[in-house]
C-alpha cells in the first residue's frame, strides 16, 4: 500500500446527514488501487440491532470470549470499551455512544486498511469527544482514516487534511500550521 496513514477530515453539511456514499467516493478517490477494503463506523445504522454489543463485534473477530477479547485488546482500546456499562446488552436498546464505540472497535479490529468514520457529535457525549480523538488518532497507525463531520473544528486538531465538496470533485487541502490558524479565524 502507497498510501501515507492519516486522518482525512471530510466536511460535510449538516450533522444528521449520513455520508457512506460520500465516504466511499473519496475512498476511490484517494485510494492507489481499486482493491479497496473499509470498515464503516456510524451510531445509528453499522450494527445489527436484533444483536448485542458483543456479538456484533464477535462477527468481525471469530470465538473469542468477552475476557480474551479484553485482554488481547491495546490498552488505549480496552479503556473505551470499558467506557461501555453492558457490552452485552442488545445493540436496538443501547445508547448511541454505546453503539458508535462498539462499531470504532469493531473497524479498528477489522483487516480493513480504510476506516470510515460518519460522526454526529450531537448522538455522542461531549466529555468523550477527547476519548474518540484519542481513538482515532491511534487507529491512523494502522489505517486510513476518513472522518466525516459538521463540526469539522472540533477535529482540526488530530487531521493531516480537510476535505471538501465541490459539485463532482474534492477539494483535499493538506493542513499545515497556517491552515489551521486560517480555518480556526474563519
Amino acid at each position: 500500500m502507497n498510501q501515507n496513514f492519516g486522518l482525512y477530515l471530510f466536511q460535510k453539511d449538516k450533522k444528521d446527514l449520513h455520508v457512506l456514499k460520500d465516504l466511499m467516493q473519496l475512498l476511490r478517490t484517494t485510494s492507489p488501487s481499486k482493491l479497496v477494503s473499509f470498515s464503516y463506523v456510524e451510531a445509528k445504522t453499522s450494527l445489527i440491532p436484533h444483536l448485542s454489543l458483543w456479538e456484533n463485534l464477535q462477527l468481525e473477530i471469530g470465538g473469542a470470549t468477552w475476557g480474551e477479547f479484553l485482554k488481547d485488546l491495546g490498552p488505549e482500546f480496552r479503556a473505551l470499551v470499558g467506557l461501555v456499562k453492558d457490552p452485552h446488552q442488545l445493540t436496538a436498546d443501547a445508547s448511541h455512544c454505546d453503539k458508535f464505540i462498539f462499531s470504532l472497535v469493531k473497524g479498528i479490529v477489522s483487516p480493513s486498511q480504510n476506516l470510515l468514520i460518519d460522526v454526529n457529535e450531537d448522538l455522542l457525549s461531549p466529555a468523550l469527544l477527547h476519548t474518540f480523538k484519542k481513538a482515532f488518532v491511534e487507529a491512523t497507525r494502522s489505517k486510513v482514516v476518513y472522518l466525516a463531520s459538521a463540526e469539522a473544528s472540533l477535529w482540526l486538531d488530530c487531521a493531516f487534511s480537510l476535505v471538501t465538496r465541490k459539485d463532482y470533485r474534492f477539494e483535499i487541502t493538506r493542513l499545515g500550521e497556517e491552515d489551521l490558524k486560517r480555518h480556526w479565524a474563519a
